[in-house]
């Protein structure tokens, strides 16, 4: 059975193998080993074997064999994340078979609030996501055209005055925005978009972000694009990029797709960082310097599949991060937890299995009271 639950954390498990294992795991006791195992071994332990499956499956089996509680360690910086996605697989299939069993809970209804659109004269549209609308101003000219989750300025025609929208998107929900000069943007949750209408031919196509968004940038040389989040300014004339900026962070995070970004201060063009695809440029708001590092830009792009990946996160900055994706409220009694450092990985699964996760591998206790998860 050793050589299944190997195969099992390696994600390679076949579906005899795993009528194998659930036979095994019918026997309470057997059911602690493995749960005792996954819970102190889980993050990331199996990246130290390099991917020698040999070495895997001797070192899975002696930590079986071994009685005595296994010690927490930490990891340097260069553990692949390949190995971590691969355990998450084997967890995953854990769930989907039903070797955990999850606590009797009350049921967690999150907040259900629309995306709003505010118009330039103040005024404040809900988005019904289910409809397509044609909005036209008071001269019968089309201004945007809703497609369920998707406002399109393609069609808005050029004003001597610029014209701002402002696109509000609530926690819980993403949306994207088709601007007139045909960018695309895609805006996660809790985050809020301030645009032209439509692009003046003459000077900068500038934005205003405050969230989460990622750009595909229409190009055009004569007229940069501009997006301004608090003190920094993000020009590029055409590419793919992600900003991160919610009121809480301590940064402006910029990851580079495609193409190139320069990232300056407001103002203050002499102080100019120019990102390469690969790289993240931090804007630090203290000390208004600019770090800039290589990095895997899937792990800050996956939103827009729906996936929440956790990356050398505190605990309270998780949890930051369910209530904006889940739009729910998490009260945190566990001052110590909340520093804990934590990895993880989740694909378009429901808040239940997110809190289930943290209870059944990291034996983290929490409950619901009045439609609140309380971490105790």
């Amino acid at each position: 059975m050793k050589k299944n639950i190997t195969k099992l954390l390696l994600g390679t498990i076949t579906e005899k193998e795993i009528e194998e294992l659930r036979g095994w795991l019918e026997d309470p006791s057997n059911q602690k080993i493995l749960e005792a195992y996954i819970r102190d071994y889980h993050d990331l332990n199996l990246a130290t074997l390099k991917n020698n499956l040999d070495e895997a499956y001797k070192k899975v089996s002696n930590k079986i064999e071994d009685t005595s509680k296994p010690v927490r360690t930490l990891f340097p910086n260069w553990i692949k994340y390949a190995a971590a996605i691969t355990l998450l697989i084997g967890l995953g299939l854990l769930y989907q078979q039903g070797f955990f069993t999850p606590q009797e809970q009350n049921v967690l209804i999150p907040d259900d609030d629309s995306v709003t659109l505010k118009l330039d004269n103040g005024s404040l549209q809900p988005i019904d996501i289910n409809k397509e609308v044609e909005y036209k101003d008071t001269k019968g000219n089309v201004v945007y055209i809703q497609k369920q989750d998707l406002i399109s300025y393609s069609k808005a025609i050029e004003k001597k005055n610029l014209v701002f929208n402002t696109l509000i998107v609530p926690n819980g929900k993403k949306f994207r925005l088709e601007l007139s000069d045909g960018t695309y943007v895609h805006l996660n949750a809790g985050s809020s978009l301030r645009y032209p209408v439509n692009f003046s031919s003459n000077g900068p196509r500038k934005v205003y972000l405050t969230g989460n968004a990622y750009f595909d940038v229409t190009k055009n040389a004569a007229n940069p694009f501009i997006v301004n989040v608090d003190e920094l300014d993000v020009k590029v004339l055409g590419t793919e990029f992600n900003i991160s900026a919610y009121a809480e962070d301590k940064h402006i995070d910029v990851v580079l797709v495609e193409g190139a970004v320069n990232m300056e201060r407001k103002n203050q063009a002499q102080e100019v960082v120019e990102l390469v695809p690969g790289q993240k440029g931090s804007f630090d708001l203290d000390s208004k310097n600019v770090s800039v590092e290589e990095v895997d830009t899937s792990l800050y792009t996956s939103w827009r599949q729906g996936s929440l990946i956790f990356r050398e996160l505190t605990f309270n900055t998780i949890l930051k991060k369910l209530e904006r994706h889940y739009n729910i409220q998490i009260v945190n009694t566990n001052a110590e937890l909340g520093e804990e450092v934590f990895n993880a990985r989740f694909d378009n699964v429901g808040i239940e299995e997110v809190l289930g996760y943290f209870n059944d591998i990291h034996d983290i206790d929490f409950s619901i009271d009045n439609n609140q998860v309380i971490i105790n």
